[in-house]
């Protein structure tokens, strides 16, 4: 065989190979940089009901004083009218409103924290921060609604969070596959259109049937589990597996836990995200020159559900400022009843009127404290005028 010959039948088709290769990733890359500067900074409009509190806050950003962020159990658990109706029975007139997001991790909730900061919103000065490290499954990792946060930096984050996380190993792998979906649909920019299939298949479905736009910005943005059309099924699932929750409920009052034994270290990604959230806040005075000041909550769940342990070290070790915690069955035993839930983790509309009562309460003693400090630490009390 000459060389001639041995070109055409060997290396020509080698070269091809390699040139295909480069030419894949550059199309690649330019697809993702193209999207890195296309104007992903708003809020695409398929976002469902994401879009709607978005937009509606944007445009009356300057009218409240405190927003509730976190996942379903802030969205379905939180009332805005409630909570400042029991504020103002206390003597602080406070407007509110619930950005919760069905299904949002810390990571998720960072990305949106960051948008809401940038709008500047001049009068705000409470965030409420319902932050959830251990979950990252996705039901739908081709939906817009996953795909939108999964930048670069987010999607390295929630690796992160699943690295160190106490779930199976299985989890971790469904966990680490449908984040790189979602990271890939990002960055090639087809997340964007994904709305145009996902109407056509419910299984594509992440958010909830029969949330009304209308009633969720009457609401202030909360939505409670009884108004979805699929509330009885809901219900249903709950009381087939009640004897489930009943023992965890029991477990979780004599204090076994199945889950949050201080699993997470003080140098855990879990912990840096929360003590960054919790600084980024603090900061954001700098910018608006307003004091803005980060509340952390556990809403009423089962310790055998959800791990708390990152949150709750955080606290005890000053990462974080302020920490309200509700997942104490015997301290707030009327939120675990069961004519008081939906589900082992969410509250049906009775509980979140009883725990956004609860949750004022607290609120209101924390500014009474609040300014009991400021009194001592004023260079010219009272009693030395």
């Amino acid at each position: 065989m000459n060389v001639n010959t041995w070109e055409k039948t060997i290396l020509k088709p080698i070269i091809m190979f390699f040139y295909s290769i480069i030419f894949i990733l550059a199309l690649i890359s330019s697809a993702g940089l193209l999207n890195r500067v296309s104007p992903a900074s708003n809020i695409p409009e398929n976002l469902g009901d994401i879009t709607t509190k978005f937009e509606y806050f944007a445009k009356h950003k300057d009218d409240y004083d405190a927003i509730f962020l976190g996942p379903s159990t802030t969205y379905q658990g939180v009332i805005p009218k409630i909570f400042d109706e029991k504020m103002a029975e206390n003597g602080n007139s406070i407007k509110s409103f619930n950005f919760g997001i069905m299904a949002a991790n810390v990571a998720e909730i960072d990305f949106y924290l960051q948008k809401i900061l940038a709008l500047k919103p001049a009068n705000l000065k409470w965030i409420f921060l319902d932050c959830l490290v251990d979950f990252f499954m996705e039901e739908a990792p081709t939906s817009t609604k996953n795909v939108y946060w999964h930048t670069p930096l987010k999607t390295i984050e929630n690796f992160q969070l699943i690295i160190e996380s106490t779930s199976t190993l299985k989890d971790k792998f469904s966990g680490f596959y449908a984040n790189s979906v979602s990271f890939l649909y990002r960055w090639l920019g087809i997340g964007y259109f994904s709305n145009f299939w996902q109407q056509k298949s419910e299984k594509s479905e992440v958010l909830p049937k029969g949330i009304s736009p209308e009633k969720l910005i009457q609401e202030a943005g909360y939505y409670s589990m009884d108004w979805l059309e699929n509330n009885e099924k809901w219900r249903e699932l709950f009381m087939s597996n009640l004897d489930n929750y009943q023992q965890q409920l029991k477990e979780s009052k004599s204090g076994y836990l199945l889950r949050g034994k201080y699993t997470y270290p003080l140098n855990s990604h879990a912990i840096r995200m929360l003590t960054n959230i919790d600084y980024r806040i603090k900061n954001q005075q700098e910018i608006i020159k307003t004091k803005i000041e980060p509340i952390f909550f556990i809403p009423p769940v089962l310790n055998t559900d959800f791990d708390n342990s990152a949150i709750t070290k955080a606290y005890k070790k000053g990462y974080i400022s302020n920490l309200f915690a509700f997942n104490n069955p015997n301290a707030f035993t009327n939120l675990y009843e069961v004519n008081r839930r939906s589900d082992s983790r969410h509250l049906n509309h009775q509980g979140a009127q009883e725990f956004t009562r609860a949750l004022a309460v607290e609120f209101s003693e924390h500014l009474k404290l609040s300014q009991k400090e400021i009194y001592h630490q004023s260079p010219i009390s009272i009693s030395q005028k």
